[in-house]
């Protein structure tokens, strides 16, 4: 019985208190978060051999490689400290060719470093880091260098002997990826870069030439663009991109999945003008024929983002879509307006109460009846303009200008036709003027031909009447039918 109770008690201790450590003690997992601080602090004692130096005195010391000054940064007694420093970040062979770059070594007993630091990189706007798991002993970190670099160049000026400054622009991205891997020593960095490692060779990095001769060779050759450096060139485009923003917004509309993957990009990018780029597409809805806006529906509403970087580029065109709606109606609303005496007189709903804010309006208007549906009707004349416009029974409710007629010279369309001008002008300025012969005014006039300009759309249900006798107009009347049109 006793030897029976010795076998037992040798064979708990070899299960228990005699196992392996390494069965006792498995660290933990590494996170992307302990990456990417490890990340940040070896970019720190890297970027000493390369990029700047750390904390030093001023009590310089003359050597025949340099002038060294004694470093202060804290831990950093002595070249023994930096080196065990270097070696808890990077692997031996990086850590050997960095400590050899004969910056550092020891005087009088403490460490001292060479003067003469480089500087950052001019290029650089912002880098962005990530980490992702390779295997359990390997993980890689990517680093994203931006660049969105303003710089201008002297150009001569056609035909004289002058100059004039053009801007060019550096703009895009490079990406170096760095090997963190588990050694006999720990994790490790077995690669790694300056903190403003921007490759401006890369083929992400474009740079562009505002200048008229720049653009009109570029022009041509942006059929032959990626998408991605179609956005980059709008970024600074100004009023020269619309014909890039066209291209940009038939390729999303030909093949949305190479549109979003080509510009994520784009939206990670720290650049101040890169949602405008995105939007772009939608921002110009208001002018898609209806089979184009029928398509771009469509794409938004089904197209499945692949990640949440697409799904916030598709919030914002839907966002985009929605306020090119409103612009547009509001747009297509203000196109109805008649400008007389300094003063624009405009159809649809009005702000406030008559005089709507205009001290020139006469300070009465004139009664004029009741509507089909019980809303006050009023007139008023101004500058040339007889104008008629409703108020609703409702409380609060809007006062909406419905009709406006002039046959005097001097009041224009906000196109600049006016009484007297001619057929040609009318017809260049309003090319979808249609003749409607059978429209009578609301007012006596002469004339022996009309044009209706009837846009639909988001003018609803405006449109405007030229009268014309001899090829002149002789009248001119906007109205809102509110409830159908004349020319569908």
């Amino acid at each position: 019985m006793r030897r029976s109770l010795l076998i037992y008690i040798l064979l708990f201790s070899l299960l228990t208190g005699c196992a392996p450590a390494s069965a006792q003690e498995q660290p933990a997992p590494l996170t992307e978060a302990d990456v990417l601080d490890a990340y940040t602090q070896a970019a720190q004692v890297y970027d000493w051999f390369d990029l700047y130096s750390p904390s030093t005195g001023i009590e310089a010391i003359q050597t025949e490689d340099g002038i060294f000054y004694p470093v202060e940064e804290p831990g950093l007694e002595t070249m023994a400290d930096l080196e065990t420093k270097v070696s808890s970040f990077f692997a031996a062979p990086l850590a050997e060719q960095l400590l050899s770059s004969g910056n550092y070594r020891d005087l009088n007993g403490k460490l001292y470093c060479l003067g003469g630091a480089r500087g950052s990189n001019p290029y650089l706007l912002s880098k962005t880091v990530h980490a992702s798991v390779v295997t359990d002993d390997h993980w890689t970190v990517t680093v994203t260098f931006w660049t969105d670099y303003q710089d201008s160049i002297p150009v001569p000026i056609p035909g004289t002997d002058d100059m004039t400054t053009a801007s060019v622009v550096t703009v895009g991205y490079s990406q170096a990826v760095l090997d963190y891997q588990r050694t006999e020593e720990g994790w490790r960095f077995t690669s790694f870069c300056a903190s403003d490692d921007l490759d401006l060779d890369a083929d992400t990095v474009f740079t562009f030439s505002y200048d008229g001769d720049s653009f009109a060779s570029d022009e041509p050759a942006m059929d032959t663009w990626s998408d991605y450096k179609l956005g980059c060139w709008l970024l600074h485009a100004d009023a020269m991109g619309e014909g890039a923003s066209t291209l940009l917004t038939q390729r999303f509309l030909e093949d949305p999945e190479t549109w979003f993957s080509a510009l994520t990009p784009l939206a990670q990018s720290p650049f101040e003008h890169a949602q405008i780029v995105l939007e772009s597409p939608a921002c110009v809805y208001a002018w898609f024929s209806q089979e184009e806006q029928a398509q771009f529906e469509e794409i938004l509403n089904t197209y499945q983002p692949k990640n949440d970087v697409e799904q916030a580029m598709l919030d914002i065109l839907n966002a985009a879509k929605e306020r090119a709606i409103q612009n547009a109606a509001e747009r297509a609303a203000a196109s109805f307006c008649l400008v007389t005496d300094g003063s624009f007189l405009t159809l649809g709903n009005q702000e406030g109460t008559y005089p709507w804010g205009n001290a020139a309006l006469p300070a009465v208007p004139e009664s004029s009846g009741t509507g089909d549906n019980g809303e006050a009707l009023y007139t008023f004349s101004f500058g040339g303009v007889d104008v008629d416009y409703f108020v609703s029974p409702n409380p609060g409710a809007d006062e909406v200008i419905f009709r406006m007629f002039t046959d005097e010279l001097g009041v224009q369309t906000l196109g600049g036709i006016q009484v007297g001008s001619t057929r040609e002008s009318l017809l260049e300025i309003y090319p979808d003027a249609q003749p409607y012969f059978a429209l009578q005014s609301s007012r006596p006039v002469s004339f022996d031909e009309v044009y209706v300009y009837e846009p639909g759309g988001f003018a609803f249900c405006k449109h405007m009447a030229f009268y014309l006798r001899d090829g002149v107009v002789t009248a001119m009347e906007m109205e809102d039918l509110l409830d159908g049109r004349l020319l569908s």
